[in-house]
């Protein structure tokens, strides 16, 4: 499998390359994750489907397209009467991706209506919009989305999961106590589970240099951070990167759909 040709735009000043990498893993048969690179829009999504009979998969491609669309739509024409209220605390990037996401969210739920072999499908999602001083990243389920800044990798995102909420509540659980609850792994929020769904917003300050990884759970749940930060420090190459993260994935049994998506900062 070839590493994936790295995009970008060069039309800012702070110019933008990404490169992404999806596979099956090891033990699936099919890939129900997704992912959109829109350097254009300055625009990044990874999506991770469930649901059976191939209605994961549906769910996340119908999570990057519908939340393209929405961005695209409304960043052109901001002004425009918007189908849920806008968060007046929060930019417009941020209000962007929270609308495409509950947006997409009844899109997703109306089409599980419509066609029973698809019902009860969704998808967890996290997208990212970076602007010339500042990005917004929004997010509902396990997807996770990082920085890599000056050698350190930091976690922008927490997961919307049983094993999380039990780690708020008992943060001296260790790992292998965690590992004994059956549903640890359940997501709490994700695209189609529910009617009314809020995602999580994160907004920070960018600078010239960072790397974002958006990806799915596929690769954080069987590599460490650690072994994340040391390939991204390794391999300053976009795809070369993506290409590696995803072997570690496989090597460490590529249990679950894996992807990756990087996207550079300053080129």
């Amino acid at each position: 499998m070839s590493a994936p040709p790295e995009t970008g735009d060069t039309t800012a000043n702070l110019t933008l390359v990404a490169a992404g990498l999806s596979h099956p893993g090891r033990e699936r048969g099919e890939n129900e994750d997704a992912f959109g690179s829109f350097p254009d829009a300055r625009l990044f999504v990874v999506a991770d489907g469930m649901g059976g009979h191939n209605a994961g998969e549906v769910a996340a491609a119908m999570a990057v397209v519908g939340i393209d669309r929405f961005f695209r739509a409304y960043h052109g024409d901001p002004l425009q009467p918007w189908p849920y209220p806008v968060d007046r605390t929060l930019s417009l990037a941020a209000n962007l991706l929270r609308g495409g996401i509950k947006v997409t969210n009844d899109k997703i739920r109306a089409e599980a209506d419509a066609d029973r072999s698809r019902a009860r499908m969704g998808t967890t999602v996290v997208a990212m919009a970076i602007g010339e001083e500042q990005l917004a990243v929004a997010h509902a389920g396990d997807s996770r989305a990082y920085r890599f800044r000056d050698g350190t990798l930091t976690r922008l995102t927490r997961d919307h999961s049983v094993a999380e909420e039990m780690r708020v509540a008992r943060p001296e659980m260790t790992d292998e106590e965690l590992a004994t609850f059956a549903h640890r792994n359940v997501v709490t929020r994700s695209l189609g589970s529910k009617e009314e769904l809020e995602p999580d917003v994160h907004v920070g300050s960018v600078q010239q240099g960072d790397v974002y990884l958006l990806c799915s759970d596929g690769l954080w749940g069987v590599v460490r951070d650690d072994k994340i930060a040391a390939v991204l420090r390794a391999n300053p190459d976009l795809p070369t990167a993506c290409q590696k993260l995803v072997d570690a994935a496989n090597e460490a049994g590529g249990p679950d759909n894996v992807t990756a998506l990087l996207v550079r900062a300053g080129g």
